[in-house]
């Protein structure tokens, strides 16, 4: 495992930290890279990747409220497999091509986080010239 200065990352509030790192690695494929345990040795943080720079950090606790006020964002690759995989009561929103060159779905975490899933239908050779050629319109 790859260790690195993240430049950006999520702190994720979990009630159970065992089950929501069980959910996103069966669901989502990551892996945890570190836990963090206090002094009875029981884990309070655990950082979890999926590829580099993918990084999210569930923190142990019963204070707190999610919504729907901030979405995680995950580019995958083969997302048609993925949405299979998941379970319906998880999504919520099914998988639909969307307008900017992406397939997307969102789904909810057992703590009520939402993730949206995206799958580019682009190369980024071609993307670099779609962002090029829509730019010089605005």
């Amino acid at each position: 495992m790859e260790f690195y200065q993240m430049p950006l990352f999520n702190k994720i509030l979990v009630r159970d930290i065992e089950k929501a790192e069980k959910w996103y690695r069966h669901t989502l494929g990551f892996q945890s890279v570190f836990k963090f345990c206090n002094e009875s040795n029981e884990v309070i943080m655990n950082h979890l990747r999926l590829e580099k720079y993918q990084d999210i950090m569930l923190i142990q606790s019963d204070d707190f409220t999610s919504g729907n006020g901030c979405f995680i964002n995950i580019l995958v690759d083969e997302i048609e497999t993925i949405a299979k995989s998941i379970s319906e009561k998880y999504v919520l929103q099914p998988l639909e091509q969307m307008p900017w060159n992406a397939k997307e779905m969102t789904i909810v975490d057992p703590d009520g986080y939402q993730i949206t899933l995206t799958e580019s239908n682009i190369s980024d050779e071609n993307f670099a010239k779609l962002m090029n050629s829509v730019s010089k319109n605005y």
